[in-house]
């Protein structure tokens, strides 16, 4: 028999998280902790780890550092035994790469990075496209109702007899 529960993906991303972003400069951020607090809401056993690295001196560190000095974090997510990780570059306001970030810049992209895991999970994945409101359909589903439409006007233009007939279709 055919469970009717959805599933984690389908019941975050269906959430709307628009009262929950704000706008900084051309960006839209999903603020964490209302996302956060979304999750918990749903899913109470829910679990997050902020990653630790070990430099060259064995020493723990909130963050890694490649050869160019960029320095990025990571974070792990589990819901309801689903572990998602991301590891995240530490970006300035203009969200581009910081090298040798301080640590309010490392703790900043932990949270961003505990975010864009949460729309791995599907809560606000539809920021990160750029969306404001719950996806109803898929890009598929788009693309093929505008296809349908332009093959429709296509066929129209190519029936059309005369200019008046021309000048009828683009007023629809």
């Amino acid at each position: 028999m055919a469970s009717n529960k959805l599933s984690v993906f389908e019941t975050l991303s269906g959430i709307d998280v628009s009262n929950m972003t704000e706008r900084k400069g051309q960006f839209t951020y999903l603020s964490w902790t209302h996302a956060w607090k979304a999750v918990k809401d749903n899913y109470p056993e829910s679990t997050f780890v902020k990653t630790v690295y070990s430099d060259n001196q064995d020493n723990c560190l909130p963050f890694m550092r490649d050869t160019k000095g960029n320095t990025w974090v990571g974070v792990s997510v589990t819901i309801q035994g689903i572990s998602i990780e991301e590891v995240f570059p530490v970006l300035d306001n203009r969200n581009k790469a910081m090298q040798f970030p301080d640590s309010f810049a490392v703790n900043t992209a932990h949270q961003r990075c505990l975010t864009k895991c949460l729309a791995y999970h599907g809560l606000g994945i539809n920021v990160y496209a750029g969306e404001d409101l719950p996806m109803e359909t898929s890009n598929v589903e788009v693309l093929d109702d505008y296809k349908g439409k332009a093959d429709v006007f296509k066929d129209k233009i190519k029936s059309a007899k005369n200019q008046k007939a021309l000048d009828a279709i683009a007023k629809d």
